[in-house]
């Protein structure tokens, strides 16, 4: 079965589901309790058929996964000259350091304050926070453009399953 890596990903998050749900039935269906001298009252349990769905789901999510992960190891994503796998973690980096920039940022280039026995103390700045303000404008930039080139790529790229 061909699908695009997109729903592919989609694919894995409901085979997960499905999963999560057979074991929160199984955990509540599992076991009955009962007192003395009363009628059991059984679910529709079977253990057997239980294990079964649930390796049969994770056959098919394995399949899926190493499917995806072959693909983002080999496509490349455009405009980057990139893997699919490299961009992700380019991403990553990207991210991290627009979050260090930001917090850059937001400090004032010199400040005072009085310290609790009266004395003025300044903090000043060793880099201009106005130069972070504009190359995080281009780091989002950058960023928006190479999440677009990922989610293209996993529009347009199909794999076997």
């Amino acid at each position: 079965m061909k699908m695009c890596n997109s729903e592919a990903m989609k694919a894995i998050k409901e085979l997960e589901e499905k999963k999560k749900n057979l074991i929160f039935t199984e955990d509540n269906r599992s076991k009955i309790s009962y007192k003395e001298g009363e009628e059991k009252v059984l679910t529709k349990y079977n253990y057997d058929k239980t294990r079964k769905s649930i390796a049969e789901i994770d056959e098919k999510i394995r399949k899926i996964k190493h499917a995806l992960a072959k693909s983002n190891c080999t496509v490349v994503v455009d405009d980057f000259g990139i893997t699919i796998g490299e961009a992700l973690v380019y991403l990553a980096q990207l991210n991290a350091e627009y979050r260090q920039l930001d917090d850059l940022s937001g400090y004032p280039k010199l400040a005072r304050r009085i310290t609790a026995n009266g004395v003025l103390e300044y903090t000043e700045c060793l880099y201009d926070p106005e130069k972070t303000t504009q190359d995080l404008e281009v780091l989002h930039s950058k960023i928006c453009k190479l999440q677009v080139a990922i989610d293209r790529a996993n529009l347009t790229n199909y794999i076997e399953v």
